[in-house]
């Protein structure tokens, strides 16, 4: 958080590094069978070689997450293949079968946490 207030615009260099640091931190939690559950800027911390570090670990659960067969950069680029074709329907299509398969295997953590800050009004509705 000190870093965005001393710097208050981040380049996209550095937003790309954070953002993949990040992404791998909690790629890890992940790989340990918990989820973070209060990400935010303040629960990031950049630690004196330069990298991001997760805090705050008191809202974390743990769950019985299966492993992937593929990483979450290939899933990635698997997913994103072809998105600048989006005005083909059956892209379109298949993109939205995606989407609706991941929903269906999701498991919720059945509870509403995190700062008041950063939860979407819609979530206290």
């Amino acid at each position: 958080m000190t870093l965005l207030m001393e710097k208050d615009i981040l380049s996209e260099e550095e937003s790309r590094f954070y953002i993949a640091e990040t992404i791998m931190a909690v790629e890890t939690v992940h790989s340990l069978n918990y989820i973070h559950r209060d990400l935010k800027p303040d629960n990031l911390l950049i630690g004196k070689d330069g990298h991001v570090k997760l805090s705050d670990f008191g809202l974390c659960k743990h769950v019985e997450i299966k492993p992937r067969q593929a990483t979450v950069n290939e899933q990635l680029r698997k997913d994103l293949t072809g998105l600048d074709s989006y005005n083909n329907p059956n892209m379109n299509k298949q993109l939205l079968n995606r989407r609706i398969e991941y929903k269906r295997s999701r498991q919720l953590a059945f509870s509403t946490v995190g700062t008041p800050d950063y939860i979407a009004p819609e979530v206290f509705g």
